[in-house]
């Protein structure tokens, strides 16, 4: 009977023992779990604060693009004014010069009417010294005309340059607007081909997506693999899956996200 007891006793005392060892190791593997989730937490939220300081730095990019723009637009509108003034005033000298140009030739009239009473040329040194004043007030009026018509070209040259500039202007805050949307952008993995490793995505070249986009697949919170785009049709693109990217253990399967990463 004490023999029975003892055998009970160190029975007891093992299965004891035992249980210790597997509660200790399931603490263990809790722990370990929870370490991972806070990794996990940590990253995501690092990625969200980059994203908010990627958007911040974009807006502040549009506004300074539309500042510039509205400067630019209001010396273009200042440059018109200036050439709407100098074509008046060339139409002012047009007239003046066709003016002497009259006066010209009534002096020549009067020249071969031989000097009638009551002309103020009387003589032929009279006339010389009319004809050079003529000359020299043609001359300059010609001169003014001419430097005219030269500030009137270079200001025709700054306006199409100033159009050119506002021209990329609208470009750059279209291709801006485009990137900006797309770092927000959320597309889905709509087809998967495992024999050759590349993956179809439900985005394209019309909502900005370029040869370079970085591509992130994400199941929930989980990373799951990168993509490397191989070719882009308007609404959806092909990609490579690399290889070095998939999560252990993990696979990319129709229906998982897929996000654009610092787009810019």
């Amino acid at each position: 009977m004490k023999k029975f007891i003892m055998a009970l006793s160190i029975l007891a005392m093992g299965g004891g023992a035992f249980l210790g060892v597997v509660n200790k190791q399931t603490l263990e593997d809790e722990k370990l779990l929870l370490s991972d989730a806070k990794e996990k937490v940590t990253a995501v939220k690092n990625e969200l604060n980059q994203a908010e300081t990627d958007l911040e730095v974009a807006k502040a990019d549009q506004v300074k693009a539309q500042d510039d723009r509205d400067q630019i637009s209001a010396a273009l509108s200042e440059t018109q004014q200036q050439i709407k003034r100098q074509e008046s005033q060339i139409m002012t000298l047009q007239q003046d010069l066709e003016k002497m140009r009259i006066e010209k030739e009534e002096i020549d009239l009067a020249i071969r009417s031989v000097f009638p009473p009551g002309s103020p040329i009387t003589n032929i040194q009279q006339l010389q010294q009319a004809q050079q004043a003529l000359k020299d007030q043609l001359t300059e009026e010609q001169n003014k005309k001419t430097d005219l018509m030269t500030q009137l070209q270079q200001n025709e040259t700054e306006m199409v340059a100033a159009e050119k500039q506002v021209r990329e202007l609208e470009a750059y805050q279209i291709e801006r607007a485009k990137q900006i949307a797309l770092n927000g952008l959320e597309a889905t993995v709509i087809a998967v081909n495992r024999n050759f490793g590349f993956v179809m995505v439900n985005a394209g070249q019309n909502l900005g997506v370029k040869a370079d986009s970085s591509l992130l697949v994400k199941r929930g919170t989980d990373r799951i693999a990168r993509l490397q785009i191989r070719e882009i049709e308007p609404n959806v693109l092909v990609a490579d899956v690399v290889p070095d990217s998939i999560a252990q253990g993990a696979r990319v399967l129709p229906g998982d996200k897929v996000i654009f990463e610092n787009t810019k």
